[in-house]
Order: C-alpha cells, then sequence, then structure tokens
C-alpha cells in the first residue's frame, strides 16, 4: 500500500511539474492527498517496528515542499518541488531517484 500510494504522489507531482510555470492546484492537491496517506501508512507500520524512521522524515519534509508549492508565499518554488520528485521517485522501485 505505501508504494500505491509513492507512485500515485509521484504521478501527481509529474503533472504538476508538466504545467510549469502555470501551477495546477489539482495536481498539487492530489500529491499532498496520496503524501499524507503514504505518511499514515508509514506511521502504522513504524509503530509496528516494521519501518524506518527517517522513511517517515522524508515524507514529512516532502509533504512540507509541496505544500509551499500548492500554497506559494510568492513565485512556485519549482527547483524545490523538482527535487522532491527526485526524492519521492527514489522511494519507488523502477523509477529514476535523485
Amino acid at each position: 500500500m505505501a508504494e500505491d500510494q509513492a507512485r500515485e504522489a509521484l504521478a501527481a507531482l509529474d503533472k504538476a511539474i508538466a504545467h510549469k510555470p502555470r501551477k495546477d492546484d489539482a495536481d498539487f492537491a492530489a500529491a499532498l492527498e496520496h503524501l499524507c496517506k503514504l505518511r499514515d501508512v508509514l506511521l502504522a507500520e513504524a509503530r509496528q517496528g516494521a519501518a524506518p524512521r527517517e522513511r517517515l522524515g522524508q515524507v514529512n519534509a516532502l509533504i512540507s515542499v509541496v505544500l509551499a508549492g500548492h500554497f506559494p508565499l510568492g513565485s512556485v518554488p519549482w527547483p524545490e518541488v523538482e527535487r522532491a520528485r527526485g526524492v519521492l521517485a527514489g522511494m519507488v522501485p523502477g523509477q529514476d531517484g535523485p
């Protein structure tokens, strides 16, 4: 289930980046939804000792970056969003990571 949520979040981020420089709120919202579900899965696994906590920390950081893209104080921080995409891709088997 964690891998499915990561794939869905990655697909949504890819769509958001493809629309750059125009910001597509629906794509950012979808990415956030899947990242939050991924965090919930990892948190449950961590409580059972099945998932490393550092991965949970990475997902929390990804959520922060995607939130900054969705609700920017200025322009969308595209370089950070693209780096976040690379980190997320590294969590999905068969994808290009950072």
